[in-house]
This record gives structure tokens, C-alpha cells and sequence, in this order.
């Protein structure tokens, strides 16, 4: 799956999978919970445009060769919803609250989406803190990588906090060790056999040295 002519060349290189179809499955967007929130409505239009766009775009950035897509993904706007997002199989439900008071916040439905596609099988061999990284990987680095971003506090943080933390460590990771990291990660986690040891096979390091060596140019 990530054939590279050359090993000493390939980490460098950043692989992209080839999706079956380069267009976006059916976006179907449901604001009947929101229905006098005419803001949200709106908002909820560009939402879909965004999915329409972006969806073959984040198919790229993970193994999603022999990937199969889902024929339809809902957007679905809820009046209370205690999180910005929320995603469970091919649905995304999103509060309205969040979107009223964050307007500019799309990059939350990018991160949405990208649990769409990982749609990754239930393991025992699923770290949460990897699904949830790769996702604001995708997202801070690849959708919004203009945005600033706050510095990890080495004394508070570690790989697994997951988001944010966990993003910014496997950028770092990929940028210092192998540009193919992610997607490979990605592709154990589709294939259900992930294990820490990828890390190492790919830098030849432990996943805690790696962070050590990380948070030491934090500091």
C-alpha cells in the first residue's frame, strides 16, 4: 500500500492515496431542530459546500485505497448538543450553540469529517488519544495550517492527551522521521492491528522518546 521505489528518499515525501471516486459521497444536511435559526441554516449550507470540497482532499491525506466511502453523510444541527461536534458512523451532529457563538470555527466539521473516513473498526487496539490526533492532525496541519498554535506546556502534557497535543506530537514526528507516518498509522488502525511498535519500526524509537525528544524543543 505505500509502495516508495526508494526508501531513502520516501520518508521524505509525502504519499497520497487515490480514492476510488473524487467526489464527495451525498452531503445531506438536517436543521429541522433548528428550524428559526436562520444564522444556522446558513451556516449549515457552507458546512455542506466545505464536506463537498474537502472530502476527496482528506481522503487523500489517509489510506484510503481500498477504502469503501459511505453513500450519504449527514450534517445534523441540534439545539443542544454539549460538544462543538459529534460524530458516530457516517453522521455528524453539530450544536448550534457552538456555531452561533464560533462562526469561523469550520475547521471543527473538517475534524468531524475526518472521523467520517477513518471510520476505523472497534479494537482493542484503537487508541483513542491516535484517532482523536489524527484527526487535528488533518485538520491544524493540512486544513488550517495558518492558524497559530499555542506551545505545549512539556511539563503538563503528554502524546497521549490526544487533539491538539497529540497533533502537534505526530506532525513533529512525521516531519523529523518520516513523512509517511500517519498514513501508515492510519492504515493499522483501519486494519485493526495497530500496535505503539509502528512508531518505532518507522524511527527506531519508543513512543516515549520520542515525546522526550519532542518536548525538549518545547522548552
Amino acid at each position: 500500500m505505500f509502495a516508495m521505489a526508494d526508501e531513502t528518499t520516501g520518508r521524505f515525501l509525502y504519499p497520497l492515496a487515490t480514492p476510488k471516486s473524487a467526489e464527495a459521497p451525498a452531503i445531506v444536511v438536517d436543521v429541522s431542530d433548528v428550524g428559526d435559526m436562520p444564522d444556522v441554516q446558513s451556516w449549515a449550507d457552507d458546512a455542506k459546500k466545505l464536506c463537498e470540497q474537502w472530502y476527496p482532499i482528506l481522503c487523500q491525506f489517509l489510506a484510503t485505497d481500498e477504502w469503501t466511502p459511505p453513500k450519504e453523510i449527514k450534517l445534523v444541527f441540534k439545539r443542544e448538543l454539549r460538544v462543538p461536534g459529534a460524530t458516530s458512523r457516517n453522521t455528524i451532529a453539530v450544536s448550534a450553540d457552538w456555531v452561533r457563538k464560533h462562526p469561523d470555527d469550520f475547521g471543527m466539521v473538517i475534524h468531524e469529517l475526518v472521523h467520517v473516513i477513518q471510520a476505523y473498526p472497534d479494537s482493542p487496539n484503537k487508541p483513542g488519544w491516535l484517532v482523536e490526533g489524527i484527526a487535528d492532525y488533518i485538520r491544524l496541519w493540512k486544513y488550517e495550517p495558518e492558524v497559530p498554535r499555542p506551545r505545549i506546556d512539556p511539563q503538563k502534557s503528554n502524546y497521549r492527551d490526544s487533539y491538539r497535543t497529540s497533533a502537534a506530537f505526530l506532525a513533529w514526528v512525521s516531519w523529523k522521521y518520516d513523512k509517511r507516518l500517519v498514513r501508515k498509522l492510519d492504515a493499522a488502525l483501519r486494519q485493526g492491528s495497530y500496535s505503539d511498535a509502528i512508531f518505532e519500526d518507522v524511527t527506531t524509537k519508543n513512543l516515549d522518546a520520542l515525546w522526550e525528544e519532542f518536548v525538549g524543543r518545547q522548552r
